[in-house]
């Protein structure tokens, strides 16, 4: 097999790049200029985060410096993928026109891939957007309150979504890069209308839906649930929670503040001022941020955001600057095992654990733990069941119950010991 024939197969197997690849691309090669240096821009990123670098990587920058128009530097990455399949290095010459890399056996023609909105750069085009995530906190929330260097958000317990609107469609797209459908007829036409009234604009923020308590939910089901359980209609209504603007008056903003992005969204949520859209309060001051803080407690939210006022956008998740961050309420509970679960991974005595809640002295299911366990906990806790099932009490961390009574986000602690 020839290189042509292999980027050809291989082009073709590839059905999506994934997300954690192009973010990589923006917040490594490009950040570095790496992609303007064509063939050494693919060996410079290599040499310094290639080290064991898997096949599938490596193909997925290839299709992507494609799709971004970077022929040059796409072929440095197939190169390399070659070498690592077959063993041989195909050796390039100069190409000879801007789109077209050539070998010694044969011409392989690249196309970028096309933009949908064209006065978007690459890296705004609905299905491109790498969403900037939180990462847990390194101090506690007292230290972010202080801080007026962030900025705090409640956080909402939906599915991150980014819209992209201009004046002939709207484009809603998911964390992972992939394109949704409308949540809501409403919605779409609402975004549309105000498109061709101001312009293209791109939000990031959040899709939640809401139930008739005021609680939130990521799917329409689950709110839908809660307003059955409360007598109410149970159709659960669609909210877009605007955390920021991305794009507004034609201007690129993941390069500005994060402040500017806010207030680009404030300024865009004022046209939405509608049953179907939220502007996310902002806490600036220290004032506003204990006040926010303590109306999460109180009302037994998640947590918050916090984020650098002045930072531009980094798509993924940043756990070096910790530019932005998230604090959480957790619920610890003491739960009785009631079932060790069969794994067929050598050396783990269970998978995970069935526990359960006494409740007037009786056991409710509660859901499941399957992770915070080191070795010795596994061991120990198999021994213990299998002694005496049923009395061996653990303690559990969790972000909450669901609407079923089901733990959230579970994690193991420790061993409750015997009185």
């Amino acid at each position: 097999m020839n290189i042509s024939e292999y980027i050809e197969s291989k082009r073709h197997a590839m059905k999506k790049i994934k997300s954690d690849i192009r973010e990589r691309w923006n917040n490594r090669l490009v950040k570095n200029s790496w992609h303007l240096q064509g063939v050494e821009g693919a060996a410079q990123y290599l040499a310094n985060y290639g080290n064991n670098i898997g096949i599938d990587k490596v193909i997925g920058f290839a299709v992507c410096a494609e799709q971004e128009g970077y022929p040059e530097v796409a072929m440095g990455f197939w190169q390399k993928a070659f070498e690592i399949e077959t063993g041989a290095a195909p050796t390039p010459k100069k190409p000879k026109a801007a789109k077209t890399s050539t070998y010694a056996e044969s011409t392989v023609i690249v196309e970028a891939a096309p933009r949908l909105v064209e006065e978007l750069p690459s890296h705004l085009q609905p299905g491109r957007i790498v969403t900037m995530q939180p990462v847990d906190a390194p101090f506690d929330r007292e230290y972010y309150i202080n801080s007026p260097d962030y900025w705090g958000q409640p956080k909402r317990d939906g599915n991150r979504f980014v819209v992209i609107a201009t004046k002939d469609q709207v484009y809603y797209q998911s964390r992972s890069t992939n394109i949704k459908a409308q949540p809501a007829i409403e919605i779409n036409n609402l975004l549309l209308g105000l498109a061709n009234q101001i312009g293209t604009f791109v939000l990031d923020g959040e899709l939640y839906f809401r139930s008739s308590t005021g609680s939130e939910h990521r799917t329409a089901p689950q709110a839908a649930m809660v307003n059955e359980q409360n007598g109410q209609p149970v159709v659960a209504k669609p909210i877009y929670a605007i955390f920021k603007a991305l794009w507004f008056s034609g201007q690129d903003l993941t390069n500005k503040s994060e402040a500017l992005r806010i207030e680009a969204g404030e300024e865009i949520g004022k046209y939405l001022d509608n049953q179907y859209f939220e502007v996310v309060p902002t806490a600036k001051t220290q004032a506003e941020k204990a006040s926010l803080a303590a109306k999460q407690l109180s009302e037994g939210r998640e947590g918050e955001i916090w984020v650098s006022n002045s930072c531009q956008y980094t798509g993924g998740k940043d756990t070096r600057a910790y530019v932005m961050v998230r604090t959480k309420y957790n619920l610890e509970l003491d739960l009785i095992i009631t079932e060790c679960t069969k794994t067929t991974v050598a050396g783990r005595p269970f998978s995970a654990l069935n526990v359960a809640q006494e409740v007037n002295g009786k056991l409710v299911p509660i859901g499941s733990v399957g992770t915070g366990f080191s070795q010795h906990d596994m061991e120990e806790i198999a021994r213990r069941h299998a002694t005496n099932p049923g009395s061996v009490k653990i303690t559990v961390r969790c972000q909450g119950l669901t609407e079923r009574g089901k733990l959230w986000h579970a994690r193991f602690i420790g061993i409750c010991e015997e009185k």
